[in-house]
């Protein structure tokens, strides 16, 4: 027996899905395709069950508004499970968002960085001096201004 693991097909693996973004779209994009029916399905019948329940005559004895409650408490965990069932493609949609920011984008990130710092490194080295020229200003100088009241201001005659 070989400790090599054979491929297996039609399964989705890690290595499938760390091999870019658009594997991991079209498997969430799967998941979607097989969750959605379920979940309108599951939706649908929630409806049914508490327009049933709703239609259900109150017990002797009920308090007011005792029957509702227990038609709420009765339905809310069906109602929560369709939630989750929503909830999960979210789970899938976010997995795929940190995935590509941790692990793809990251990288590039901390290269950038690094180059940045390896970068002020070398002018703090060449006790800053950089031979970056600076863009020469074309704007005009501050005309003074004859009045002594206004001289606080850095006014420009125009014309």
């Amino acid at each position: 027996m070989s400790n090599d693991k054979q491929p297996r097909q039609g399964v989705w693996t890690p290595d499938l899905l760390a091999e870019g973004p658009e594997k991991r779209r079209v498997f969430i994009e799967q998941r979607r395709q097989y969750l959605a029916p379920l979940i309108a399905e599951m939706r649908q019948l929630a409806r049914e069950i508490d327009a049933d329940i709703a239609e259900r005559p109150k017990l002797y004895g009920d308090l007011p508004f005792q029957a509702s409650w227990r038609a709420r408490r009765t339905v809310k965990p069906f109602e929560q499970a369709v939630g989750s069932l929503e909830e999960c493609l979210d789970f899938l949609t976010t997995y795929a968002a940190r995935y590509k920011a941790s692990y793809e984008e990251l990288p590039d990130q901390r290269a950038e960085k690094q180059a940045h710092k390896e970068r002020v490194a070398e002018l703090r080295a060449g006790n800053g001096n950089q031979e970056i020229e600076a863009p020469q200003s074309e704007a005009e100088p501050p005309v003074a201004d004859a009045s002594p009241l206004f001289s606080h201001l850095n006014i420009r005659k125009i014309g």
